[in-house]
């Protein structure tokens, strides 16, 4: 009875030592399996890593080539405006021009009054009228009604024009003095004055083979002023043209 007693405790023993064995075998390939997954994974995790940093690297230089991109688009689209503005600018200037020129061909040609290159006379077209301007002081001294003799050659220059240029036209001859009263003349009004030096005018012109019938004058005192008293003190040798 020991002896049976005996060997069936040390076959429990054998066989307890036995499932220990397997059970740590089991635990070891356990351990082994776990350790192999974290490996596993770790290099997975440094992979993912890799490529995240990878994405996100491409990710900023991505930005950074739009915000580019977007930078020329916005200084194209600023030029583009300021083209159109100034296109439209030279739209309207074009226009105007074109209106200018337009209205330029519609007015009659300048046309010389064949006066012009005589010292001391202006000369101008006016309402059907051409007009010979002679300052009174080419003409006359202050307060006086006889001709300077510098005078007469100017008047001679527009005897030939009239003659050649005006033939045969109705010459009015005009008188203009300035506003200051008369002081020193035997003439006692600015009006008389204009009238006597129309008449001076017209009786030169008239030895110089102007026909008298052509001629007549018109004394307007300080009626008819300039810019200024010197421009107003004038003789006027107008020629009627209609």
């Amino acid at each position: 009875m020991w002896e049976t007693n005996v060997d069936a405790e040390s076959l429990g023993l054998t066989g307890l030592k036995k499932g220990n064995a397997m059970r740590l075998t089991r635990v070891m390939a356990l351990m082994g399996l776990a350790a192999m997954t974290m490996g596993l994974l770790g290099g997975c995790n440094k992979g993912l890593q890799a490529e995240r940093n990878q994405l996100y690297s491409e990710n900023m230089q991505l930005r950074s080539e739009l915000d580019t991109v977007n930078q020329a688009v916005d200084a194209c689209e600023r030029q583009r405006a300021d083209l159109a503005a100034q296109v439209g600018d030279l739209q309207a200037t074009n226009d105007q021009l074109r209106s200018d020129l337009a209205q330029k061909q519609q007015e009659p040609a300048a046309r010389s009054t064949g006066f012009e290159n005589i010292p001391g006379v202006d000369s101008e077209y006016r309402r059907g009228e051409v007009v010979a301007r002679v300052e009174g002081d080419v003409l006359f001294d202050s307060g006086k009604i006889v001709l300077k003799g510098n005078a007469k050659s100017t008047l001679d220059r527009i005897v030939g024009v009239l003659n050649s240029t005006y033939s045969g036209r109705r010459v009015r001859i005009e008188g203009h003095t300035d506003s200051d009263p008369i002081k020193k003349s035997p003439w006692k009004t600015n009006d008389r004055l204009s009238c006597e030096r129309a008449m001076a005018v017209k009786d030169y012109l008239s030895g110089k083979g102007i026909d008298g019938v052509r001629m007549y004058v018109a004394g307007f005192g300080p009626s008819m002023p300039r810019e200024s008293k010197q421009a107003s003190r004038r003789v006027e040798i107008v020629v009627l043209l209609d």
